[in-house]
């Protein structure tokens, strides 16, 4: 079975991957609210859903996108949502499970791209500078 994704889900994942990029976390939200079944694009849509909730300081929701894209990212990747998960964790007072996610995201730095299937782009999401 050949899972297909539409073209309008791929536009609004790129726009929310601009306006993050162009620090408007809001308007992120806003396109990726809009994305009604992102088929084999759901863990980055997760991932990005969790950064920019993260970055409007709705950490309890940036939690729930972090924590569903960390179980279905595959295994380089997660890393990546767990090093997300880690200042939300923080942010809501859960220090043991920051430690956790501390430790699961691993250390280095790494930029991850994500390469869009059948397209001719990959969606940049930078490490985010840690809140305060």
């Amino acid at each position: 079975m050949r899972v297909q994704m539409t073209p309008k889900t791929v536009r609004r994942l790129l726009s929310a991957d601009g306006y993050l990029d162009l620090g408007m976390p809001e308007r992120a939200i806003e396109e990726l609210d809009k994305i009604a079944d992102a088929g084999p694009l759901e863990g980055p849509t997760k991932l990005m859903h969790g950064i920019a909730l993260k970055q409007v300081g709705q950490f309890p929701e940036a939690i729930n996108q972090l924590e569903k894209a960390a179980r279905i990212m595959p295994k380089p990747i997660r890393r990546f949502a767990w090093r997300e998960l880690v200042d939300a964790y923080r942010a809501v007072g859960s220090m043991e499970l920051a430690e956790m996610a501390e430790k699961l995201g691993g250390s280095g730095e790494f930029q991850l791209k994500i390469a869009l299937p059948f397209a001719d782009m990959t969606l940049d999401i930078p490490s985010h500078p840690k809140a305060p």
